[in-house]
């Protein structure tokens, strides 16, 4: 895959699990840390969580889906809490694209989500030398 040419704000990110991997760091424990207080009474550990059935409301198709990410999106993401004011803008945008199953998104989507900044200055961000939180540009 070549890499980007030039990302502006419709170029699409996404968390890239490997990242976590290489930089010693677990992707679960930190989907962990995001859940609501309601979520971790029912997941205590990251451990905890399995793979559960998801119905889509739309078509009825049922999926298998880790529990962490099924209980961030459907019930945490929606949370006022979840991405506030005062969120750290990384942050926001780690939530965001875990709120979203990790389908990737552009600044443009990511502004308009976590409401700060604006999307060229989240592109600015996500484009600085240190990656974090494994949010990197996505390749087809």
């Amino acid at each position: 895959m070549s890499p980007i040419a030039r990302p502006d704000t419709n170029t699409l990110f996404y968390i890239d699990p490997t990242w976590f991997e290489k930089n010693g760091r677990d992707l679960r424990e930190e989907m962990h840390a995001a859940l609501c207080q309601e979520c971790r009474a029912i997941y205590p550990t990251p451990a905890d969580a399995r793979v559960v059935d998801r119905v889509n409301p739309q078509t009825g198709e049922v999926t298998r889906v880790d529990a962490l990410w099924e209980c961030l999106a459907d019930h945490c993401a929606h949370k006022p809490e979840f991405i506030t004011p005062t969120t750290p803008l990384m942050t926001a945008i780690f939530r965001a694209l875990l709120a979203n199953g990790n389908n990737p998104m552009s600044p443009e989507q990511l502004y308009k989500r976590v409401g700060k900044s604006n999307a060229a200055g989240i592109l600015r961000v996500l484009l600085s030398a240190d990656i974090e939180n494994g949010v990197m540009p996505f390749e087809k």
